[in-house]
């Protein structure tokens, strides 16, 4: 897997972890690129990279998935 593949899943899994919020996707990309570079640079230094933990995508049961509130018109 390339980097920024590596880097579109950490940020899904961010994404996934804050509860499917909608617009904050270029956070959850540079939250990525960060820990990207941070392990990058660990691994340049010779220092141990501990694995983060990442959330698993929530199981369904079969169920459709959850809809988004509708906006309230007045």
């Amino acid at each position: 897997m390339d980097d920024e593949a590596k880097r579109r899943e950490r940020a899904y899994r961010i994404w996934l972890e804050e509860g499917q919020p909608h617009g904050r996707d270029l956070d959850h990309w540079q939250r990525a690129q960060e820990q990207s570079e941070a392990n990058e640079e660990a691994i340049y230094n010779g220092d141990v990279v501990k694995p983060t933990r990442v959330a698993r995508p929530p199981k369904n049961n079969g169920k459709a998935p959850a809809k988004a509130p509708r906006p309230v018109r007045e």
